[in-house]
C-alpha cells in the first residue's frame, strides 16, 4: 500500500501537477493523524476497560470483607445483649429476698463472657495501595472514613468490654474470690450469694458496667447500619460498572 502511494505522489511530481500533490499529501497528512487518533481512542478504551476491571475487583473484596465485618458485630451484639439482659436480672436478684442461685450462675457467665473482635480490611489496604483511586469520589471518602475511623472507634470500645471483665478474673482480691467455681461460657457457681460483701460488690460492678455495656451496645447497632449503608452504596456501585 505505501508503494502505491510513493508511485502515485513520484508520477504527480514527474507530471508537475503541484495543487493535486499538495492535496494528495494533505490528504496524506489528514490520514496519519486519524490513524493515530484511532489508536489513542483504542489505547484509551483498553486502559478504561482495565481501570474498570480493576475497580469491580477491589469493591467486589471490599464488600466481601464488610459481609464478614457485619457477621463479627452481629455476633458482638448478641453478646451484648445478654449481658444488658443478665444486668438487669442480676440487679433485681440483688433487690430480691429469695435467692434463686441456680439462675445466679448462668446470669453471671453471661454478664462475664466477651466476643473479640478482628477487623477485617485486607481488601481496603489493596485499595490504599492503589492509591483510593475509584470513579466515584463520594464512595471513596466514606470507605476510608470505615476503615480509618468507624472500625478502630468500634474496635476500641469493644476492647474496653474485654480489660474490664479481664479485670474481674485477673483480681483476686474482687468478685473471682466469691466464686467456688468457673466454667468458661457454662456457669459460675457462687460461694455464698447471700454473702453481704459479695452482694455489695457485685453491685458496684453492675452499676459501673452498665454504662460500659450499654454505651458499647449503642456504638455496635449503630457501626452496623454503618457498615450496611456502605454495603448498598457499594452494590449500587458495582451494578453501575458492570
Amino acid at each position: 500500500m505505501i508503494k502505491v502511494f510513493r508511485k502515485i505522489r513520484e508520477n504527480m511530481i514527474n507530471e508537475n501537477k503541484a495543487s493535486k500533490y499538495f492535496l494528495y499529501a494533505l490528504g496524506e497528512i489528514i490520514l496519519v493523524v486519524i490513524g493515530i487518533l484511532i489508536a489513542l481512542q483504542i489505547n484509551n478504551w483498553n486502559e478504561k476497560q482495565k481501570s474498570i476491571k480493576d475497580e469491580r475487583y477491589v469493591l467486589t473484596e471490599v464488600l466481601k470483607n464488610l459481609e464478614e465485618d457485619a457477621g463479627l458485630v452481629d455476633e458482638i451484639i448478641i453478646q451484648r445483649k445478654k449481658a444488658k439482659r443478665a444486668i438487669n436480672a442480676l440487679q433485681e436478684f440483688l433487690n430480691s429476698e429469695t435467692n434463686n442461685s441456680d439462675s445466679l450462675q448462668f446470669h453471671l457467665v453471661n454478664l462475664l463472657t466477651f466476643e473479640r473482635y478482628f477487623p477485617i480490611n485486607n481488601a481496603y489496604e489493596i485499595l490504599k495501595s492503589k492509591g483510593l483511586q475509584l470513579s466515584n469520589n463520594g464512595l471513596t471518602t466514606k470507605i476510608s472514613r470505615y476503615y480509618d475511623y468507624e472500625q478502630p472507634k468500634m474496635s476500641n470500645s469493644i476492647l474496653d468490654i474485654e480489660v474490664t471483665i479481664l479485670k474481674i478474673f485477673n483480681d483476686r482480691n474482687g468478685l473471682v474470690r466469691f466464686l467456688s467455681l468457673i466454667e468458661k461460657d457454662e456457669r459460675m457457681v457462687v460461694k455464698n450469694p447471700d454473702d453481704p460483701i459479695f452482694r455489695d460488690e457485685l453491685s458496684f460492678f453492675l452499676i459501673a458496667f452498665q454504662d460500659n455495656n450499654g454505651g458499647t451496645l449503642e456504638k455496635l447497632v449503630l457501626f452496623k447500619d454503618i457498615n450496611k449503608n456502605l454495603r448498598e452504596q457499594i452494590t449500587n456501585e458495582l451494578k453501575k460498572l458492570n
